[in-house]
């Protein structure tokens, strides 16, 4: 791989000074090539999906290697946030969607594949499926359309703003 090197410790870096990651090449986010890359800022970079589920779907990637959201830093966050927003740019310079779902996927059970969060910019077009009601709800098979709660179930209370053992939210 061109403007990579393989250091003492077995570790392969890029040598490109704005991309950075610094783990075995195994992982398919580490050590991106330069030219794929489509957007960036200091801390994550975007790139077409190779498995795209629309024209134009984006992933947004930290150049730490870092499992999930919920192991980013908060500045990361922030950096991801931010490049969502260039990357909506890019796409619509690109293709015109109707609309987008934004997303990540953390942990096994949720359908995670590869072990380096990443966040999905899937753009949507009017007619790319039958009835988009429900959006995201669709990764739960027949979830689609909303869910029918007993009330006072703990969803309803967490909908109230009330946590387990009543307690609100604010205070969990």
């Amino acid at each position: 791989m061109q403007g990579l090197h393989r250091g003492d410790d077995g570790i392969t870096r890029t040598q490109d000074p704005g991309v950075w990651c610094m783990v075995p090449v195994k992982c398919p986010f580490c050590n991106p090539i330069a030219e794929d890359i489509v957007a960036r800022n200091e801390l994550c970079y975007a790139l077409w999906d190779r498995f795209p589920v629309s024209r134009g779907h984006l992933l947004v990637i930290p150049f730490r290697h870092t499992p999930d959201f919920f192991s980013m830093t908060v500045e990361e966050r922030a950096a991801v946030m931010a490049l969502i927003i260039s990357c909506k740019d890019v796409i619509e310079e690109n293709f015109t969607p109707a609309g987008y779902n934004i997303g990540f996927n953390a942990g096994t059970a949720a359908g995670q594949t590869v072990m380096h969060c990443h966040c999905h910019v899937i753009p949507r077009y009017a007619g790319d499926v039958g009835d988009p009601r429900g959006g995201v709800r669709g990764v739960v098979p027949g979830k689609r359309g909303g869910l029918t709660l007993k009330r006072g179930s703990a969803p309803c209370r967490e909908r109230r703003g009330m946590g387990p053992g009543g307690r609100t939210l604010s205070s969990v």
